[in-house]
């Protein structure tokens, strides 16, 4: 195979735009890889693997556009790069406004004006949130901040502003949020019913509303509230202000918290004020012992245990006994033997956060390396991998040919907002990785999602099991079988 570059020097082009191209240059034929980025330094550290890092690419700044193709000769990466910049130049948005269409507007004053939202979701980046955060408050919205490398400082400032003016922040880096039934961000489409949720980081929630209805149960809202609010320096702002809305609202009868690990301090003041609400109560506190605080209150340390618990309150059933949605299955494995001695550890490459901490946790002291690609680290100057599956594709490659990985652990997210098709971009990377490795590999996947979703779950999983690859239908699900495999190959 070879490896043709091109450089556009202060040629800056928008993300979403450069995903697209990418996806549609990388199914011509002849063509194995294809990449377009900014070339800030996070996107060279993440974005392409060693092997395709020339020193000309080293040499580029963040104005300049890169732009890389793998291929079967010099002609095919000749015409394919030709494609890829044409393409990229003529896919420029139009301007708003042209051929008679009305003008989006570019200020929440005109966007107000034109529709009777109370909600606005920001997504810029990081530096410019809080300022466009307050501006969308000081104009009587709620906020729902996408936007992350947001600095703590700043998010106590604008939810301290948001609650003197009654309103809520939900962020920053909140990613998935339902109120009403509306889907913001990145969400699924799931049933109505009487559980109200928050949820501190976007997958989590994803997950514990999935696996609510695949219970047979449904939700009134699902309020985001950003992966740090409830950190000791944020204090849990949001999800002590999300709690009071959920308690006066009548249709809420349920309540439900989904969480990283909270502050001690933070959880003891949540736990109050669900005590105090009178209500039914599930807590997914991840890696917390599992406790019964009242008979109608519970804490949990996995999203599946917190959803069969909050779906047997739903149904009036014993929650008590209550600790998986989907009944767990020997899985059957036979190819022992293809593993080599050095082959023990479990690599995990996640899009989701919450699902990554969960997957974690619950790996424990097995030889493990967990990874959330939707981290500030690897978003920072890129899409989220939810949207951009390619984002995957160098860290697939990377553990397909680490000697040390047997187990490869990821997971596909479903609903609005995500990717049309992550399934098929993951079975891509994954039979290129194949081809390039002469290990054997046992491939774990979670899908999250439901039937109702834009991609179709079941599709999904059609498209993954043909690949040979194992579908599990929960996060703690996946962990255990990827667990139960570490250990019979470490001999334990």
């Amino acid at each position: 195979m070879l490896i043709l570059t091109r450089i556009k020097r202060k040629f800056y082009q928008d993300s979403l735009k450069l995903m697209r191209v990418s996806a549609e240059i990388k199914d011509l034929p002849g063509v194995t890889q294809a990449f377009a980025f900014m070339a800030t330094e996070n996107n060279k550290k993440t974005r392409i693997q060693a092997s395709l890092m020339s020193e000309e690419v080293k040499s580029t700044g963040a104005d300049d556009l890169v732009i890389i193709v793998e291929c079967e000769n010099e002609s095919v990466g000749q015409s394919a790069l030709d494609e890829f910049e044409k393409r990229i130049v003529s896919s420029a948005s139009k301007t708003s406004g042209e051929n008679g269409a009305k003008a989006l507007p570019t200020t929440f004053e005109q966007g107000k004006a034109d529709v009777d939202a109370n909600i606005a979701v920001i997504s810029v980046p990081g530096p410019y949130a809080a300022v466009q955060t307050m501006n969308a408050l000081s104009q009587g919205l709620n906020v729902m901040l996408f936007s992350d490398n947001v600095s703590v400082e700043d998010e106590v400032m604008i939810k301290d502003f948001a609650a003197e003016k009654d309103l809520l922040v939900m962020g920053p880096d909140c990613g998935t949020a339902i109120i009403g039934g509306v889907p913001l961000c990145f969400a699924n489409v799931v049933k109505s019913g009487n559980i109200g949720v928050i949820g501190a980081s976007g997958t989590g929630t994803q997950e514990f509303t999935v696996l609510l209805d695949a219970a047979g149960c449904g939700i009134t809202h699902a309020i985001g509230t950003g992966g740090r609010d409830l950190s000791e320096a944020v204090g849990g702002r949001t999800t002590l202000a999300a709690l009071k809305l959920l308690i006066a609202d009548e249709n809420s009868k349920i309540l439900a918290i989904v969480s990283k690990p909270p502050s001690a301090e933070v959880a003891d003041k949540v736990l109050e004020a669900v005590k105090a609400s009178g209500k039914p109560a599930v807590l997914a506190f991840l890696g917390a012992d599992s406790a019964k605080i009242t008979d109608n209150i519970f804490v949990t340390g996995t999203i599946e245990e917190a959803a069969a618990k909050a779906a047997a309150l739903c149904k009036g059933t014993n929650p008590e006994t209550a600790l998986v949605i989907h009944e767990r299955k020997t899985t059957l494995y036979t190819a022992w033997d293809k593993f080599k001695p050095s082959q023990k550890m479990v690599k995990g490459l996640f899009t989701g956060g919450t699902l990554a901490s969960e997957a974690k946790i619950l790996l424990g002291a097995l030889d493990a390396d967990i990874i959330d690609l939707g981290d500030d680290e690897y978003t920072s100057g890129a899409l989220h991998p939810m949207i951009d599956p390619s984002n995957r594709s160098n860290p697939i490659m990377e553990a397909f040919t680490d000697e040390n990985v047997a187990i490869v652990l990821c997971d596909v997210v479903l609903g609005y907002g995500s990717h049309p098709d992550p399934a098929g971009e993951l079975v891509k990377d994954i039979n290129a990785a194949r081809e390039k490795s002469n290990a054997h590999k046992i491939v774990i996947v979670v899908v999250v999602g439901t039937e109702a979703d834009p991609q179709v779950k079941s599709h999904q999983i059609k498209i993954l099991e043909d690949a040979g690859i194992i579908v599990l239908p929960s996060n703690q699900y996946a962990a255990e079988v990827a667990a139960n495999f570490a250990r019979k190959l470490g001999g334990q």
